[in-house]
């Protein structure tokens, strides 16, 4: 799962006041005369003594109800604000130079992903009326035109603020100038704010009512019940807390723990104990976060409340809900009341994996302790903070957080870019769809179709498969890699701003260290460091429903494709043998056996007929 966002997202902006001030001359008057009419509109002049300001709102959001509180900054554009939607209980902020996340344990981190920043800074830009500052506060402000909603049409802004690589819009009631909608487009999700019950207080006009609607389902109201102008506690409300969660340690007076894990199409497996229930299959995953099955849920007595919706590499959404877990332990490592998302991972994750997948941990065990992936040894080491000797000969590569996930510099056939590290990906690398279609130059001649190259939550990744000449980290260099060329136009893999992320057939190829308190990723090459890059040699995407292995894809042009098999076939035997009686990882090791190798398959078509079909395995990547 990657990307999974547990926030509400952006659940009230301000109530769009500022001080009336003089500017430079704009190069569209018809920006001037809009900025000046809806600042007339507001009777912002009122505000000019005041500095900060902060709102306090009811929020209705992924069916939890609770509330917000936040602080602005007029002058400077810093906002900080908290918001409680128990189980939830987050607190975000700008302070002008970083954007940064804390969630309930305290745990306090900086998003350094572009996309995660812009959207902390645009939100602060429009809650501190920044578009009413001297110079729009060194955006860029342009006119949009008309614009046309429920059948009513406003006067339109874009507008990108100095700091922010992503520009929105602000649309006016052409009768009142009045602000109706601010929209928020961030690569694959954009958010629309709808302004409504204006009211006038002290001579101030302000909206008391806002509606987040959000293309991923994930839509939220919050009404204002009172607005403070120079609250006290306003400077300390936005500075950056320091982090300091106290919820984790080492059992037996250890300063470390090891513990082996599976690896199974290059996804870490290992053991899990929850609530002192167990053990439990996980799946340890860099690119997500903590998520239960809702049958081991109700095994730990962790009842879940509210209904989001979340997204991964698949271009839908699903739905979730969240619960506490009291313990959570992996060897002697132990963290402490912790909050899970309550999700489907026996069957979204458990028919492509071929196994029980209970759930996924990643981000909040990460976050704690110096983590060592030794691919080799097939180990999980997790260490206290300080305890860890940094690895010898080791690659040390800097990385930022995108959300909770790092992000790296990289190069891809030797253009500069970022990239994600993701241990629960299968592929080698895969190329997000914008970057694709901005550097044509890295797509090779020859590639496969478009098929299925994962699953996870959200469904099916969509993509090409081809080679890629070169893909850089730090001072190494690996050659001539599968990678999958994503073509969807939704989900983790259209992401914006990143080039690639960065799977587990490439990390397998190293011991990792990941120091999540110092921003760095070690890497030691193991004995597989030059080992050629393959792929399976049938075309098919297989899945497990109970006893039976299901063909989900058949690329076309693919040894599978050219015998005749399709989508919705049921394999029912490899060389003989019943597929009932065979884990799917061993049914798809049988199918990556060398270029040439025939295998014989019992096929049961979608009607019901039998029929047996000699593959010839093939390089088709």
């Amino acid at each position: 799962m990657k990307f999974l966002r547990f926030a509400a997202g952006a659940l009230a902006m301000a109530a769009l006041l500022s001080p009336v001030v003089s500017r430079a001359a704009d190069s569209d008057s018809r920006v001037a005369q809009l900025v000046a009419a809806s600042g007339k509109a507001l009777g912002v002049a009122k505000l000019a003594p005041y500095k900060t300001m902060r709102i306090n709102a009811t929020v209705s959001a992924i069916g939890l109800t609770g509330t917000l509180t936040q602080y602005v900054n007029f002058s400077d554009g810093r906002m900080a604000e908290t918001t409680n939607l128990a189980p939830l209980l987050q607190s975000d902020g700008f302070d002008g130079q970083v954007t940064w996340n804390s969630d309930r344990t305290h745990l306090v981190w900086n998003d350094g992903g572009d996309s995660g920043h812009a959207s902390e800074v645009n939100q602060a830009y429009v809650a501190s009326l920044g578009l009413w500052q001297p110079n729009y506060r060194g955006a860029t402000v342009t006119w949009a035109g008309p614009k046309t909603a429920a059948g009513r049409t406003y006067d339109g802004l874009s507008i990108q603020p100095s700091s922010s690589k992503v520009a929105f819009e602000m649309w006016f009631d052409r009768t009142t100038h009045l602000p109706a909608r601010c929209v928020f487009p961030n690569g694959f999700t954009t958010a629309t704010l709808i302004f409504s019950d204006y009211s006038t207080a002290h001579g101030v006009t302000y909206a008391r009512s806002i509606h987040i609607d959000s293309t991923d389902g994930n839509n939220s109201d919050a009404k204002i019940v009172a607005v403070k102008l120079d609250p006290p506690g306003a400077e300390d409300a936005l500075t950056r807390p320091k982090t300091q969660p106290t919820d984790f340690s080492m059992q037996n007076g250890k300063t470390s723990t090891t513990v082996p894990f599976m690896l199974g199409e290059n996804h870490v497996y290992l053991d899990v104990m929850l609530n002192g229930k167990g053990p439990y299959h996980f799946i340890f995953d860099t690119g997500g976060s903590n998520v239960v099955d809702p049958a081991v849920a109700k095994e730990i007595g962790a009842l879940s409340a509210g209904l989001a919706q979340g997204s991964g590499v698949g271009s839908q959404t699903e739905g979730l809900s969240f619960a506490n877990v009291s313990t959570l332990q992996v060897g002697d490592a132990t963290v402490k009341d912790q909050l899970f998302a309550v999700a489907p991972t026996r069957m979204g994750f458990g028919v492509s994996a071929g196994r029980q997948v209970d759930g996924l941990i990643g981000w909040e065990v990460l976050a704690r302790y110096i983590t060592t992936f030794d691919y080799a040894n097939l180990q999980v080491t997790l260490a206290m903070p300080g305890a860890a000797t940094p690895p010898a000969n080791g690659h040390v590569v800097p990385f930022v957080f995108y959300g909770t996930q790092p992000q790296i510099a990289c190069t891809i056939d030797a253009i500069p870019a970022e990239c994600t590290i993701d241990t629960g990906a299968r592929d080698t690398i895969s190329l997000m769809s914008p970057f694709v279609v901005a550097h044509p130059e890295i797509v090779p001649s020859s590639m496969t179709a478009v098929g299925i190259t994962g699953f996870g939550f959200g469904g099916a990744a969509m993509g090409k498969l081809g080679r890629v000449k070169s893909v850089g980290i730090d001072d190494l260099k690996l050659d001539n890699l599968v990678a999958d060329y994503s073509s969807q136009n939704a989900g983790a893999f259209a992401a914006p701003f990143l080039a690639a992320n960065i799977g587990g057939n490439l990390l397998r190829r190293f011991t990792v260290t990941f120091n999540y308190y110092n921003g760095t990723m070690t890497l030691v090459p193991n004995s597989d460091y030059a080992q050629l890059d393959t792929y399976e040699r049938s075309g098919m995407f297989l899945i497990k429903k109970g006893n039976s292995v299901l063909v989900m894809d058949a690329r076309a042009g693919t040894p599978a494709a050219n015998a005749g098999i399709a989508k919705g076939d049921a394999i029912t035997s490899v060389n003989g043998v019943a597929t009932s009686t065979m884990q799917l990882g061993d049914v798809r090791g049988l199918l990556s056996q060398p270029a040439g190798t025939v295998v014989t398959l019992g096929i049961t078509g979608k009607d019901g007929t039998s029929r047996t079909v000699k593959l010839t395995l093939a390089d088709y990547v």
